[in-house]
């Protein structure tokens, strides 16, 4: 994957942080596939992101493959997604919109 692709794909797992709606994760791996399902399986095993249960079923439910952890590293490593870059860009614009919200709160 190049760059502008793991930015929109972080973008949208930052949109996805809160709220979280199952079904547009759904319809994007529709699209993209498996770049989605390894997305949600990878966040599906961080300590920070939440939402573990759905991002599991997620993953399982557009690519069976990505189930087990030697299939998830197989399926990230088939269609070049670099792990360390899309969990940096995804915390920096979750960090980003938290503060605009804070300072959006602040200037009521």
């Amino acid at each position: 994957m190049d760059e502008p692709a793991i930015e929109d794909l972080a973008q949208f797992c930052a949109d996805q942080f809160s709220p979280f709606d199952s079904a547009a994760w759904l319809i994007r791996s529709g699209v993209d596939g498996k770049a989605t399902a390894v997305a949600a399986k990878y966040l599906s095993m961080t300590s920070w992101y939440g939402h573990e249960e759905e991002l599991e079923r997620i993953a399982s439910r557009s690519d069976a493959c990505i189930k087990s952890i030697s299939g998830f590293h197989k399926e990230a490593k088939a269609i070049g997604l670099n792990l360390t870059s899309l969990s940096t860009s995804v915390r920096r614009k979750i960090a980003l919109r938290q503060r605009s919200q804070s300072t959006k709160r602040i200037n009521a």
